[in-house]
Parts: C-alpha cells; structure tokens; sequence
C-alpha cells in the first residue's frame, strides 16, 4: 500500500509538472501577417484575427499599486509581452528584452510587460533581473487582456507587437529569439 500511495504521488507530481510546462511552453510559435485578419471583426476574438487590429486599451497596476493604461505608451511602437515568474521560457527572454528596452528607449520603442502573476513574486523578480521596462500585474485580469489580445489557449509566454498608430502588426506565442525581435524592430523601428 505504501509503494501504491508513493507511486500515486510520483504520478501526481508528473502530470501538474507536465501541465505546467505545457501551458507556459511554446508549443508551435506563430506569427501572424496583417493579411490574415483583413476581415476580422474590430474584438480581438483569437490568434489568427489579431493582427491587423487596433489595439485594446486595458488598465492594470503597475507594481507600485497605480493603475496604468495601455494608451500611456501611444506614439510608441510596443512589445507586448504577458508572462510569469514561474515559467522558464518567460525567465529565459526577459534579458533579451531588458537588453532590447535599453538599446532602444530613445526610439520611440518600449516593452510593457504583463506579469501574470503576484505582486510579491513579480517585484522580486524585476529586482533580481534589473528590469526597467514597465511591468504591469494581474492574474484573472491579465489573462483576460491576453484572450483580448488573441491568445485564447492562455499560453505563455505571449507577445504583442503593436504599431505606434495603435495597430497589432504581430503575435507570438512562445518564447521570443533574438532573431524575431531584432526583426520586428527592423521592419518597424
């Protein structure tokens, strides 16, 4: 009974492991071309309608407690980037971004992270990495503004690429590489 119950539990640990990998994972990245929502309805409804669309405007807070709206970075062209401190992919292109966010931050450029997450583990984690691009917070909230932004399988992490007329140019799900980036900003910076 002892070997069943240990067994039971191994197997327990395994499938939340795997889940957790699987959700924040990147099981096909995609990329989207402004062709492929010519038709879309104005709502951002999923993945393929998102690019082409105008952007929604969301409130969240910041991690000093003050709300901040998207609108804030208008005239810029954004990086849109939800993601959590749990997730290994979401950890593994945050300095890429930092990096980016500093290389370009006088180019009408910014990042404005999402973090899915709490506030406690999200401050640590900016602290720990150094990141200077704004970071805002939710759980149920942010995850809801990522559906909105096409990313109706909640993966994570998930990346908006937004015109500075207010127009989604691209989304990625999945971890971003420095050759996607290096060519989003080549093509619209």
């Amino acid at each position: 009974m002892k070997n069943r119950t240990r067994a039971l539990a191994v197997l327990a640990i395994a499938t939340a492991s795997a889940f957790m990998l699987a959700a924040c994972g990147d099981p096909e990245p995609e990329m989207e071309s402004d062709d492929a929502a010519a038709s879309a309805a104005p709502e951002v409804a999923n993945e393929e309608e998102a690019s082409g669309n105008q952007r929604i405007d969301f409130t969240l807070p910041d991690l000093a407690g003050d709300d901040r709206q998207l609108s804030e970075w208008d005239g810029d062209l954004i990086v849109l980037n939800f993601w959590a401190t749990w997730c290994p992919p979401c950890k593994k292109e945050m300095p890429l971004f930092q990096d980016t966010f500093e290389a370009h931050r006088d180019d009408d450029f910014t990042i404005v992270a999402v973090a899915v997450d709490e506030q406690t583990a999200t401050q640590h984690f900016v602290d720990d990495f150094g990141i200077e691009f704004p970071v805002l917070i939710g759980q149920d909230e942010a995850m809801a503004v990522g559906r909105e932004y096409g990313n109706r399988i909640g993966a994570l992490p998930y990346t908006v690429l937004i015109d500075r007329d207010g127009t989604i140019l691209e989304t990625h799900r999945g971890e971003v590489e420095p050759a996607d980036l290096d060519g989003w900003l080549e093509a619209h910076l």
